[in-house]
């Protein structure tokens, strides 16, 4: 009896020991984050240690743990953040073909890391919260009209990762006339409150018209919980955020790392990104059904190598331009 429960307890410590932990920090949604870490646990046995935030948040906590790198994988809301942590020769390489040739055509990007999805940024708008007498707009630059005064909100992007891309990416394509048009909104009475969910929470309320920079699976969530928005596609182009998914050069189990890169990108990954409502980065699985037909959307071209090299200079010059910080 004695021998049986030494050899119990033996087998015991052994799968304690063999069992890993990998560290993940995610700004996807905090519930897709939970999804995947969670399915990724039950696959493997391994346990996954997670912290969600807004890429920001997450951008800073990288940086202050510089020198005792904690992450072993990171996932942001935009391309250009990725990109910088590359820059920094944070990022390992982690690219295989295998993965990469599963894409949809927008997200084959060449680069250190793959997209684990994509999100749209564009206008959102209360239906039930419009001012006497107007009508949707149609356009990023009909939002500077008069009846839109202090009727809007804007994501920070020094907060947002997804509203710091619309902002580099409008920058690089409309150069002095985005500048023009962000001290425009800033003129009209639009407010920056933060995030993208406090950004959603004034229009949600009525308090607020519409969203510039509304990230689009945060709309449809609330869309779909019953409020009165409404995603306007601008006839000048809206933009396609990829989202990264990264292994760190500091990874301590890197070949852990890299099977979780791997779940993700699989269908069973990919299915859990479709259900949050981003859209999937595989070309195989469907987007949710409140999707658009994406092959029928204009989207604003975006050169993600240039516009990164720019994003430190860009976001200083909003943040004392537009947000006199």
């Amino acid at each position: 009896m004695i021998r049986v429960l030494l050899l119990a307890f033996t087998f015991l410590i052994s799968s304690v020991a063999e069992a890993a932990t990998l560290v993940v920090y995610s700004s996807a949604p905090a519930s897709l984050a939970r999804q995947l870490a969670a399915a990724f646990e039950k696959k493997t046995g391994d346990q996954v240690e997670l912290y969600t935030a807004s890429t920001g948040k997450v951008m800073a906590r990288l940086a202050a743990e510089a020198a005792r790198p904690h992450a072993d994988v990171v996932i942001l809301a935009d391309w250009t953040a990725g990109l910088a942590l590359a820059k920094d020769d944070m990022v390992f390489p982690y690219h295989p073909a295998a993965l990469a040739t599963l894409l949809r055509k927008p997200l084959q990007l060449a680069g250190p890391f793959l997209p684990l999805g994509a999100d749209t940024v564009s206008i959102v708008m209360n239906t039930q919260a419009l001012p006497k007498g107007a009508t949707l707009p149609d356009d990023w630059f009909a939002l500077t009209a008069p009846e839109w005064r202090d009727r809007l909100t804007m994501p920070n992007p020094l907060l947002s990762g997804t509203a710091s891309d619309f902002v580099l990416a409008f920058v690089d394509e409309y150069g002095a006339k985005a500048w023009q048009y962000f001290s425009a909104l800033k003129a009209n009475g639009c407010i920056w409150p933060g995030t993208n969910h406090a950004s959603l929470q004034p229009v949600e309320m009525g308090e607020r018209s519409g969203m510039v920079a509304a990230v689009g699976h945060t709309a449809l969530l609330a869309k779909l919980a019953g409020n009165s928005l409404e995603l306007i596609h601008p006839k000048s182009g809206m933009l396609l955020i990829p989202r990264p998914i990264m292994i760190m050069k500091s990874a301590a189990n890197r070949p852990l790392a890299e099977q979780f890169v791997d779940f993700t990108l699989s269908k069973d990954g990919q299915e859990l990104v479709a259900k949050s409502l981003l859209l999937p980065a595989r070309k195989d699985v469907t987007p949710d059904s409140v999707w658009p037909n994406l092959d029928k959307l204009h989207f604003l071209p975006v050169h993600w190598d240039a516009i990164a090299s720019q994003r430190t200079s860009v976001l200083a010059r909003f943040r004392k331009e537009i947000l006199g910080q």
